[in-house]
């Protein structure tokens, strides 16, 4: 996954234009190019997502999107919450240091990926908020995949949600794991209207 803060909504929504635009370029490289997972080359669409934002794509793996078939079969998504953007594709890395560059370019206060995404809301009864979070991940059949702390525990976790009221927080941690990550991910969209920022 690739996380994205951004200072507005609108430079936020222009992040999840471009970034889905990207995805529609590759969805029909992959369904139109003969090998689109051959050969050591960087895909025209990289290349030219990269041109169109002044970065030379590199032609190392950790800046390629090595998830075959994933675009064609719909598991990669763009999610925008607010002014937070997000790029996820069940569990992998997307594009590395070089997407979270052209971020940054589109105007990104900060961006982080490689399993490491850490947010936070505000509300003025975290306990409750995290119990309706909880609830809601429950009721989708994630009820093994998260922990439930305080505002300091799993610290090792890859992802996670901190909810900060007037005295105290509490937070939702997900581990290193596929089915984890889509917990987390499933969770996003209910954040809308809540300012989620990454947490530092």
């Amino acid at each position: 996954m690739q996380a994205a803060e951004f200072p507005s909504v609108e430079l936020a929504a222009r992040c999840e234009h471009e970034l889905a635009a990207l995805v529609t370029h590759y969805t029909r490289f992959e369904a139109t190019d003969p090998d689109p997972w051959g050969g050591d080359r960087v895909p025209p669409p990289l290349v030219a997502f990269g041109e169109r934002h002044g970065v030379t794509w590199p032609p190392d793996k950790t800046s390629r999107f090595l998830i075959k078939g994933l675009f064609r079969d719909d598991e990669v998504q763009v999610l925008r919450v607010d002014r937070m953007v997000f790029f996820s594709a069940a569990g992998f890395e997307l594009g590395g240091e070089t997407l979270r560059a052209i971020l940054l370019r589109l105007g990104a206060r900060a961006a982080v990926g490689e399993g490491k995404c850490h947010l936070a809301i505000r509300n003025d009864d975290p306990d409750a908020r995290v119990e309706e979070l909880a609830e809601f991940l429950r009721d989708e059949d994630f009820e093994d995949q998260f922990t439930v702390c305080d505002g300091a525990g799993a610290p090792g976790a890859w992802f996670t949600l901190t909810v900060v009221g007037p005295a105290h927080r509490t937070r939702l941690a997900f581990e290193d794991s596929g089915v984890e990550d889509w917990a987390f991910v499933a969770l996003l969209p209910q954040l809308c209207h809540e300012d989620p920022t990454l947490f530092r």
